[in-house]
């Protein structure tokens, strides 16, 4: 088995887990066709879409079985799912933990500390959960 069919196998297990259904790439593919091509045309050669978290045109994240993709402030990010160092919630606003726990929305990954939006609550630590994972050992 290659290793990203491993990946997305074990995103998609751990993704059932904690109820992400409704972020699922192909549900957003059927109820979203034009944005989701234009998605599809900026990320293309960064792995199987697997979850996207949606604001709009300029701001969304995409999890691939390869990859973290972003983008935000006009800008794409990416980080490879095996360089995804150290996971963390953003909380420039100094929020109570109470607070971030309702309220984070950007999660931040890779070397170069790279930001990536997400809806508060459920699905942020979802995100956050999905990517510790990271990196896996493939048998």
């Amino acid at each position: 088995m290659k290793k990203s069919d491993w990946y997305e196998n074990r995103i998609l297990w751990r993704a059932g887990k904690l109820h992400l259904e409704t972020y699922a790439w192909r549900h957003f593919l059927l109820s979203n066709e034009q944005p989701a091509r234009k998605v599809l045309e900026t990320v293309g050669g960064y792995g199987v879409p697997l979850f996207i978290f949606w604001l709009n045109d300029d701001v969304w994240t995409l999890l691939t079985n390869q990859f973290l993709v972003g983008k935000l402030d006009g800008s794409l990010s990416s980080v490879e799912l095996d360089k995804l160092e150290e996971v963390s919630t953003v909380n420039d606003e100094n929020m109570s933990p109470n607070e971030l726990k309702r309220r984070a929305e950007f999660i931040r990954a890779g070397e170069d500390r790279k930001n990536f939006w997400t809806p508060a609550g459920n699905a942020h630590f979802s995100l956050r959960n999905i990517l510790g994972m990271f990196p896996i050992n493939v048998p």
